[in-house]
């Protein structure tokens, strides 16, 4: 008989909830807000929020007159918090708590002269919001480009370094690094930034993968915390990502006994049910 497992850390994150909480309330109030960017990375949720009236911006200067800005839980630059105050712009603020205590990490590093440096995606638009919270910063993706960073200039091992992590980062990326920065640079300070809702998210995945023949991961594709679990969970077993339960029909479960399903930090639970019921159908 064949048995699906779901993951008990799947689903919405603290952050994510909140983020989300806060746009369903904008939308139910029926007050002029647009997101500047997608408040989290799940297409489902952004398209349920344009359907109530909160559409979303990719920029300041396409945000309609008389129109209040919903920050993203990835957060933004305070550049971006300044130019919308000087707009007279209403802000309702729903980065994630823990990203923004990072913003004040770097911010205070970068105020003190020390050189951040940034474990991450430098194309993440979390990335990008902690690097506009200090001056130059360095970005990262891992312990590679980091040392040549480190072995480019003499003195770069000498400066007073800051180090963090986007917060959906993984232990096999942010370990070596610390380890390399600890090693080297003579004058750091590190902040372990991971998110322990993602650390554990990541870890219950891997121990599911290990007693699985297949991995589900439920989540958006563009969601960083999303595509990290398929890596964890790659290393296992064979892994697909879905978005909705209609993508499962493509997929052949023949040979799968035992099957795990998790899902990122901001995949609704209406998904995942949706998902659950469609696998049920196919294992039975």
């Amino acid at each position: 008989m064949r048995e699906v497992i779901l993951a008990k850390s799947a689903g919405f994150c603290f952050g994510v909830r909140r983020a989300v909480q806060l746009a369903e309330e904008i939308a139910d109030q029926g007050k002029p807000y647009v997101m500047l960017g997608p408040v989290i990375h799940n297409d489902n949720v952004i398209e349920d929020l344009a359907s109530r009236g909160v559409g979303c911006v990719h920029s300041i200067e396409e945000v309609p007159p008389g129109h209040g800005v919903i920050i993203r839980s990835h957060g933004e630059p305070k550049e971006v918090y300044d130019r919308l105050a000087e707009m007279g712009c209403p802000i309702a603020d729903a980065t994630c708590v823990k990203v923004s205590q990072i913003h004040q990490i770097v911010k205070d590093a970068s105020d003190r002269g020390r050189q951040v440096i940034i474990i991450g995606s430098p194309e993440h638009p979390e990335v990008k919001a902690i690097a506009g919270w200090c001056e130059g910063a360095e970005i990262f993706r891992n312990v590679e480009e980091l040392s040549v960073f480190l072995d480019t200039a003499k003195e770069n091992p000498q400066k007073p370094v800051t180090l963090v992590s986007q917060t959906t980062s993984t232990d096999k990326i942010w370990t070596p690094c610390r380890e390399k920065v600890k090693k080297e640079c003579t004058n750091a300070k590190i902040f372990d930034t991971i998110c322990s809702a993602t650390r554990k998210r990541q870890e219950e995945a891997a121990e599911l993968s290990k007693k699985s023949d297949c991995m589900i991961v439920i989540g958006g594709k563009h969601s960083s915390n999303t595509v990290k679990l398929k890596t964890v969970c790659s290393e296992n077993c064979k892994t697909f990502l879905v978005e909705r339960a209609c993508e499962l029909k493509s997929i052949d479960f023949s040979q799968c006994t035992d099957i795990g399903v998790t899902a990122g930090a901001s995949t609704p639970s209406a998904i995942i049910k949706e998902v659950l019921f469609k696998m049920s159908e196919i294992v039975n």
